[in-house]
């Protein structure tokens, strides 16, 4: 082993597989990204938003984007390199060398703990402080599609059940006069909502846009009795939603407020909840307990990839591609179930999220004993050798 110069095999190894993470990372950032692409970017086409605040939204997804696509961009990264190094016979010479799998291990460690950690950087804190500035550039930026929809002596009916006349709109100025609103929204029930002047606002906690009315009345035509109320305020609020542009946006930013509240606040919200018996609670430690787990999977797909990679001698990226998406699918589904199970209270919060680490950690330790052992196998002889039994099988009867 000392002629090989084993910290040259393993600046090898971590420099290949740094350079495929860095490729792969891109790609399914950019994948997950493509969504709120096509929304947004009719924002600035078709509404004449500033890209600039476009920009800024996407810079504030990134962090939740990165922490879902960096582990499986790390067990991309270790299949391939474990892969190349089967198809061109590296691990064959390496083992009749004396070198174990396990001697190959250290780089993929090292890789897979910074994976790791850097995983927990966007997971833990990162992602729940760009959520919350998400929630609130969203609503700007909905505000923002709404002033340019309004003008003045103009219907306006971008909102869905809502008509939108205003009389007056001064230049450079948020305050509108002679407003008209026909609000269709309520089934049997027509309203016309006439005021002197008012100005569009959001509501964060909501996440809808408010028009602040004041000086006016109500007018409430009812199909059924046939009959109007008429309401005369000083004040009056009117919330809207915020158009279909916005209807895509990730429902996890919006559900109950655990993906913007810091971590450590997560746990005692859930105390807190739960002993004011509100049903809702289990989200939150599930949360908690979904931060730190996504953290240490990452580290296991980059270490489940590399004797997953070197039991094959295959060329090409497309099998290490199908074999990588099959675990990543393999662990996203048991993580679905599990977290079902666990927001019904069927099972733990604890159990529910780490079920699906202790399967992969499983399948690393049991592919490591099992690589270590055997020689890389080729796709191609393991098929050819099934259809023969199957021809010996068929000549037999």
């Amino acid at each position: 082993m000392a002629y090989l110069r084993p910290h040259l095999i393993n600046l090898s190894v971590i420099g290949e597989t740094i350079t495929s993470f860095l490729v792969n990372l891109l790609v399914f950032t950019f994948i997950l990204l493509m969504a709120r692409v096509i929304s947004l970017t009719d924002l600035v086409i078709g509404k004449g938003v500033d890209a600039g605040v476009i920009f800024r939204v996407f810079g504030l997804i990134l962090p939740k984007m990165l922490s879902m696509s960096i582990p499986m961009a790390a067990l991309l990264a270790t299949l391939t390199t474990f892969l190349r190094m089967s198809a061109d016979s590296e691990i064959t010479v390496l083992k009749a060398s004396g070198v174990s799998m396990y001697q190959l291990l250290p780089p993929v460690l090292v890789f897979g703990l910074a994976a790791a950690l850097i995983t927990a950087l966007f997971n833990v804190w990162l992602a729940p402080a760009a959520n919350t500035s998400f929630r609130a550039e969203i609503m700007a930026l909905a505000k923002a599609r709404a002033d340019l929809a309004i003008k003045e002596q103009v219907f306006v009916r971008e909102f869905p059940g809502l008509t939108i006349y205003v009389g007056q709109l001064p230049a450079h100025s948020e305050t509108m006069a002679n407003i008209v609103i026909n609000d269709r929204r309520s089934p049997g029930e027509n309203t016309l909502v006439v005021a002197k002047t008012g100005l569009l606002d959001v509501d964060l906690n909501q996440e809808m846009l408010l028009f602040r009315l004041h000086d006016g009345v109500i007018d409430r035509v009812y199909q059924d009795r046939q009959s109007v109320d008429s309401i005369f305020f000083d004040t009056y609020e009117l919330k809207v939603s915020p158009g279909s542009e916005f209807d895509e946006a990730d429902n996890d930013y919006f559900s109950l407020g655990r993906s913007e509240m810091p971590t450590k606040g997560l746990r005692p919200e859930a105390a807190r909840r739960k002993a004011a018996n509100k049903s809702n609670y289990l989200i939150y430690l599930l949360e908690w307990h979904r931060r730190y787990s996504f953290s240490v999977a990452a580290l296991l797909m980059a270490l489940i990839g590399a004797p997953l990679g070197a039991s094959f001698r295959t060329k090409g990226r497309n099998f290490g591609l199908i074999i990588g998406l099959g675990v990543f699918v393999l662990y996203y589904s048991v993580f679905s179930l599990g977290w079902t199970l666990g927001e019904t209270g069927r099972l733990a919060p604890v159990l529910a999220v780490w079920i699906p680490v202790f399967i992969v950690l499983a399948l690393v330790v049991w592919l490591l004993k099992g690589v270590n052992k055997l020689q890389p196998m080729d796709p191609g002889e393991a098929w050819a050798r099934w259809l023969r039994r199957r021809r010996q099988l068929k000549a037999g009867t």
